[in-house]
């Protein structure tokens, strides 16, 4: 694999050839040929802007808890959020602004919060993954969503430059963010709203949300739910009546404890992708509904995801 002219900017932060598997939650996909790892803000406004001077697209890769990457090479240049970390804590009054760099763990995010009592986050108690991540997945749980305590976001677009957006002015949907919805716009910094409280609320109100995952297989190698829970019903439960728990692909496998996640055991990315297909056609057939992915996918692929094939 030939290497591209190195970028015009600190190489310090550039790697190549690096194996994807090593950083995505489900321990799969291809070698990225080119990686930048910024760790300021101007890092990475120089990655975007250098894989777009060479007419480059790119991918953004977070904690990797969410996203099933071909086993193919990626030809594309990655953008890795990880060395991007750090919390700036601002208190007004009552309300608490937890000023989040976008490669900052979101567990490091909550015990932060759940140290001081400060409340309003619990609804993410448990997701994996970057402050980016969930922001552009608007992550959450039946208890809410995370975009609700979302004051500010700074994005890097796509000509390199920085944008403030006003967490009231973006759109907030389902597991997903108007920002980032067809653009390549990437979330550099979050500023998180909370309200002064009491560890002992705060724990109170993330057991909440905890049950709500009792059933989730957290000692397999999963990233979280594959398909969005379609018109308010239960993707898990339609998946689980269609016959799907502990169907398998390879060493891909549908959990016996929630329909909604596979289980790698030692397979390949298009384990994965097949089983997930497969339990797609399933539910299809059986109910006649439509799942769509949760999950991102990346990379290329010999069969079409998002047409059901």
């Amino acid at each position: 694999m030939r290497n591209p002219p190195a970028p015009d900017i600190s190489g310090s932060y550039v790697r190549y050839d690096v194996p994807l598997s090593s950083l995505v939650t489900w321990g799969v996909g291809g070698a990225a040929r080119i990686m930048f790892v910024p760790r300021t803000e101007d890092e990475m406004s120089g990655a975007v802007s250098w894989a777009r001077s060479n007419g480059e697209d790119f991918f953004v890769l977070g904690g990797g808890s969410n996203v099933l990457i071909s086993d193919a090479a990626f030809d594309i240049p990655v953008i890795n959020t990880a060395g991007m970390s750090a919390i700036t804590v601002r208190e007004r009054g009552d309300t608490v602004y937890m000023d989040c760099l976008a490669g900052t763990p979101m567990k490091e995010v909550l015990a932060l919060a759940a140290k001081n009592g400060w409340s309003g986050l619990e609804c993410a108690a448990g997701i994996p993954g970057t402050v980016g991540g969930a922001v552009a997945g608007n992550a959450g749980s039946k208890t809410g969503s995370i975009g609700s305590s979302v004051e500010l976001i700074v994005t890097v677009e796509p000509d390199g430059s920085r944008a403030e957006w006003n967490g009231k002015d973006i759109g907030w949907g389902y597991r997903s963010c108007s920002l980032f919805e067809g653009e390549h716009r990437i979330a550099q910094n979050v500023t998180f709203r909370t309200k002064a409280s009491s560890r002992d609320e705060v724990a109170r109100l993330t057991a909440e949300t905890m049950r709500g995952r009792k059933s989730q297989p957290v000692s397999s190698r999963t990233a979280g739910c594959v398909f969005k829970n379609p018109n308010g019903e239960s993707a898990g439960n339609l998946l689980d009546r269609s016959g799907c728990k502990g169907m398998s692909v390879g060493g891909a496998r549908v959990s016996e404890s929630h329909a909604n996640f596979i289980e790698n055991h030692s397979g390949s990315a298009r384990d994965i992708m097949s089983l997930a297909l497969l339990c797609r056609k399933k539910v299809l057939d059986e109910f006649g509904t439509y799942l769509d992915f949760e999950v991102k996918m990346a990379g290329v692929w010999e069969v079409c995801p998002d047409a059901g094939e």
